[in-house]
């Protein structure tokens, strides 16, 4: 019998189970092998670009900033500190002459490096960065720990070396981001390449902020101890480096003991650094009792701007006033403390810090160092002959209007030549001026302009705009019916009213009413964009409460947030006299450094603002405004003037802005402490009482002068209340037999009306009962009827509904009631010839016929008011 083949033994269920289970998990490894490779390889690749473009970004963006920016420091050119120089322009000969010489001012205080005690400089170093003697400008070691407390969620960086806090002190950027930290570094870098660690520590212990307004360590030392930062001791350095971590919480004056804790810490530091040497010393430091002398410094010492001497005034040689350094014999203005920069020049010189703080990137600080080391030739705008004008005016009390207050009246000025938009002569107060660079309220102090703004918030937009012409009407009413909103300063409303006489009469309904039509975003932008105007607030919180100015109220009538500059109006105001076209009004137009390297290069902004139509337009209103308005005060027997008075709520300050062909000038008049101004015995507006004192003497021997005027302008003649071509019935309106209803304007040949007025119509009016004349009235005996002009009755008006002027068809009240049928006596039938002498029979008289029936005057029909045009 055959064998049967021997059967395979098949393998354990148990087996094959774990098999397949191995077999799908060495394919998902494989499978998770394979996508981190690929993903290891993406990070790679993109890690490789992303260097490669660090790389690039880091070699031709970051560090060729850093090399402009560590080069343009100059930090070495201290030492070599020269005087700068503002320049003007003589404007018969076109030559240069000198105008001021700069100086330091108090609290800027410059100390050189060998003048300051080591012990300050060991305390900054042992508490602020101990690597600084050998680090390159960056601490790595922080710098890594920093990062790591960065990325842990830290919000602050930290790491900083005091070149890196140098750095940020110069250039205000305090933003915490990764860029800025890249940059700082770079930059630390590449400062410590140029410059040494000396150089590097004098600008840091004079730039850094300690609290008391004191910006150094020189005028720092007078604030606390009363005495040189050379004269300090161990513990009075200590002390002193205490502050800079944080002013506010380590003054001494506001937080003695936290000043004592950190002023311990910084002594343990030094003594555990080897900077104090011995134990006796780093005692004797610790027990000395701090005295701090709230600000008194007995000896003020001044610094020559030219060779850098340093001492009291009893040190300098005086002549005739003046005060000269014994060591170069340069005059140092600063000693005198009779001679204060003009207001002109503190303009220049906060214009020229903030060109280079915008152009450098320097701090405040910083900038004025180098304006008043640098040796800078500054060229100014200043005429001299129209700034002693107004000295004269502005510095003699006499010359200021009275008032009944205790205070002094204030008032600043700013003027501009009309031919170079330039400022030529300012003044920020009355009186003698008290010291450099103090408050400029031409410049500085923000203001509610009133009505003076409305021609550059509402009218010259509008026209520009082509919204309205001199001609169209609006109702001189309330907008707000519910609130009564706004009110005119008389409290009383007129009624139908055209632009100009609105203008003219500074009718706050009219500027509101046009700008509600213009659009308070456009007139916002208009002020902004177009007139440099940058003291608007967009959106401002405080508290529970928003404020804005892009509203009807500030932009219609000037109640601004936080006002305007005397300055920034005549800037504004400068357009209209130069064919629309705005000017940046500037203080100066270079600086040059000594090598005749031109710094800032101050060109002129300049752009078109509004059209020659709506020029023309402004230029005709606000001389208008001057000739039979509220700025009448300030007209010129041969001179055009153009202008608008402006007044704040409750009378507490008042604005003249006026301009003539060669010269504008603002003015502004107020309180330093608010309070309503009322003058003691002439009434006129005292900013055109001061307007006038300037600008009538500044005119004298010059030609007379007018507005350009285009050749397709024309006066007409239109009706006052619609603005169309005047008909009868406004010529013979009831009003003063219509003398003030058809008004002649200057307007464009495309603007002038073309149809005739559709508000008024010709009545008839009773004269016994001043009524209108019914059918019986003109049969009365002894009565008359006269023909007179009346506005037709308008629904929609919100005042002089019920006028008398006014007729209303629907009104039966109007129509006269005392002639009536029954009033008026039948004609008597004639007598005939007398009879013969003997007596005849008599005849039967014939019977009265009835008196005819007149025919009935028609009423005028009502016709639709048409839109303002």
């Amino acid at each position: 019998m055959a064998r049967q083949p021997k059967q395979e033994k098949q393998p354990h269920l148990a087996w094959r189970i774990t098999r397949t289970v191995l077999d799908v998990l060495g394919k998902i490894i494989l499978v998770l092998l394979i996508a981190v490779g690929t993903v290891a390889l993406i990070a790679a690749i993109a890690g490789s670009i992303f260097l490669s473009k660090f790389k690039s970004y880091v070699e031709l963006d970051i560090i060729p900033k850093a090399e402009e920016y560590a080069e343009g420091l100059e930090l070495d050119n201290i030492s070599l500190a020269q005087t700068s120089i503002i320049y003007y322009t003589d404007p018969k000969t076109g030559e240069y002459h000198e105008l001021q010489q700069l100086y330091g001012t108090e609290n800027r205080i410059w100390v050189s490096y060998d003048d300051i005690p080591l012990d300050l400089v060991h305390a900054a170093i042992s508490i602020e960065d101990k690597r600084f003697p050998t680090h390159k400008g960056v601490d790595w070691i922080r710098t890594l720990a920093a990062v790591k407390g960065f990325a842990g969620g830290s919000s602050s960086f930290g790491g900083s070396t005091i070149t890196q806090q140098l750095i940020k002190n110069l250039s205000q950027e305090d933003e915490v981001t990764v860029d800025r930290k890249v940059q700082e570094i770079f930059r630390a870098l590449e400062v410590e390449k140029r410059y040494t660690k000396s150089e590097i520590m004098e600008w840091y212990l004079n730039t850094i902020y300690l609290g008391e307004g004191c910006y150094g360590v020189q005028s720092a030392a007078r604030v606390y101890f009363g005495k040189k930062v050379s004269d300090l001791t161990t513990a009075e350095c200590a002390s002193l480096i205490a502050i800079t971590n944080n002013p506010s919480l380590y003054d001494p004056y506001i937080r003695e003991e936290n000043n004592r804790e950190r002023q311990l810490t910084i002594l343990k530091e030094m003594y555990d650094q080897g900077y104090i040497e011995t134990e006796e010393a780093y005692q004797a430091a610790v027990d000395q009792e701090m005295v701090f002398r709230n600000g008194t410094y007995d000896e003020e010492e001044y610094t020559c701007a030219s060779c850098g001497f340093t001492g009291t005034r009893a040190e300098y040689t005086e002549t005739d006033g003046e005060y000269f350094c014994p060591q170069c014999g340069e005059a140092n203005y600063a000693v005198d403390k009779n001679h204060y920069y003009s207001y002109f020049v503190d303009t220049v010189w906060r214009d020229v810090v903030d060109a280079l703080v915008e152009r450098y990137g320097y701090s405040e600080l910083a900038a004025e160092q180098k304006l008043l080391t640098g040796g800078y030739k500054i060229y100014a705008t200043i005429d001299p002959e129209v700034q002693a004008i107004v000295d004269k005016v502005y510095e003699n009390l006499d010359n200021v209007p009275k008032t009944v207050s205790v205070q002094q009246l204030q008032s600043a000025i700013v003027v501009t030549d009309n031919r170079t938009g330039d400022i030529v002569a300012m003044a920020g107060g009355v009186g003698d001026k008290g010291g450099s660079l103090t408050l400029n309220r031409a410049t500085q102090s923000k203001q509610p302009a009133g009505s003076s703004f409305k021609p550059v918030a509402v009218y010259a937009p509008a026209l520009d705009a082509g919204i309205i012409t001199p001609a169209t009407v609006y109702e001189d009413s309330p907008l707000n019916e519910d609130r009564n909103w706004p009110q005119n300063d008389a409290r009383t409303y007129s009624g139908l009213c055209n632009v100009l006489r609105g203008l003219t009469r500074s009718l706050n309904t009219i500027s509101v009413k046009v700008l509600n039509d213009l659009g308070v975003e456009n007139s916002y932008q208009f002020l902004t964009q177009k007139l440099g105007f940058t003291t608007l607030v967009d959106e401002l919180q405080i508290g529970d409460h928003s404020y804005t100015d892009i509203a009807l109220a500030p932009l219609g009538l000037g109640q601004l947030t936080r006002g305007v500059t005397v300055r920034e109006m005549t800037q504004a105001y400068g357009t209209f006299p130069n064919g629309g076209t705005f000017r940046e009004a500037r203080t100066f137009t270079k600086v040059v450094d000594p090598e005749g390297k031109v710094i800032l290069d101050n060109a002129q902004e300049s752009h078109t603002a509004i059209g020659e139509k709506a020029d023309f337009y402004i230029n005709y209103m606000l001389q208008n405004a001057v000739l039979a308005g509220t700025g009448s005060a300030a007209a010129m027997d041969n001179i055009a003037v153009a202008g608008k008075t402006g007044t704040s709520n409750d009378n507490q300050t008042r604005w003249f802005a006026g301009y003539t062909p060669y010269y504008t000038a603002v003015v502004w008049c107020g309180y330093d402490e608010p309070e309503q101004i009322i003058l003691d015995g002439d009434w006129t507006n005292p900013a055109i009482s001061m307007w006038n004192q300037v600008m009538r003497p500044l005119h004298e021997g010059l030609e007379s002068a007018s507005f350009p005027q285009p050749e397709n302008v024309g006066y007409y003649s239109v009706c006052a209340d619609c603005g169309g071509k005047p008909i009868e019935a406004c010529k013979k309106d009831v009003r003063e037999n219509g003398s003030n209803r058809v008004v002649t304007v200057r307007l464009f040949y495309e603007d002038a009306p073309t149809k005739e007025c559709t508000c008024h119509t010709m009545v008839k009016i009773c004269k016994e009962s001043g009524k209108i004349a019914n059918e019986y009235c003109e049969k009365a005996d002894g009565n008359t009827v006269e023909e007179v002009g009346k506005l037709i009755y308008n629904k929609d008006w919100k005042v002089n509904k019920d006028a008398d002027f006014v007729y209303n068809p629907e009104d039966k009240e109007q129509v006269c009631t005392i002639h009536t049928a029954d009033s008026v006596k039948p004609t008597e039938p004639t007598e005939g010839p007398s009879g013969p002498t003997e007596p005849t029979e008599p005849t039967e008289p014939t019977e009265p016929t009835e008196p005819p029936t007149p025919a009935r005057t028609p009423m005028p029909a009502a016709r639709k008011k048409t839109d303002r045009s």
